[in-house]
């Protein structure tokens, strides 16, 4: 694999080689040459700029560079790998979104039909609340996992009272 996502200061840059001596960066075709000292720092010539390069850490994918004595943290994934880590990041985010239910009218529960871990599908039936002698579903919002019922079958409620939670 020869195409790399750089991330230094939140700066996200595309990296190609394309041979020992060419790189495209952002698309931009980028000479450079690479010489390596015996003490493990290495003299790297990039468009007829200097820079000495020693690498001082590295865990997998965050590496910490020191160039002309300046430190700079960054992160190295193949494209793929990128990708991987934002479709998980995109999925996390989702997953531990929290939806919180209240009582939208003050009541009594006269049933609870599901309970803590169960997966519930947006728009399905989770408590039935009596106001006013009607009964009134409260629906799930979202699909997810109830993560917590708050109320039990019985309970008085008040208008905005937390009756559950989906994650």
């Amino acid at each position: 694999m020869n195409d790399f996502i750089v991330t230094i200061k939140d700066k996200k840059r595309q990296i190609k080689i394309i041979d020992d001596s060419t790189l495209l960066v952002d698309g931009k075709n980028t000479n450079f040459e690479l010489s390596k000292l015996s003490n493990g720092t290495s003299i790297l010539s990039v468009d007829n700029k200097v820079y000495e390069v020693s690498q001082q850490k590295n865990d997998g994918e965050r590496i910490s560079i020191l160039i002309n004595g300046k430190t700079f943290e960054s992160v190295s994934r193949t494209a793929l790998q990128e990708k991987a880590s934002n479709i998980l990041e995109k999925a996390e985010a989702l997953y531990t979104h929290k939806s919180i239910v209240k009582a939208p009218m003050p009541g009594m529960i006269l049933k609870v039909k599901k309970k803590s871990g169960e997966l519930v599908e947006k728009g399905d039936s989770v408590i039935i609340l009596e106001a006013m002698k009607m009964e009134n579903e409260i629906k799930a919002p979202v699909s997810g996992t109830i993560s917590e019922i708050n109320t039990a079958e019985g309970s008085a409620v008040e208008k905005n009272s937390f009756l559950f939670s989906i994650v």
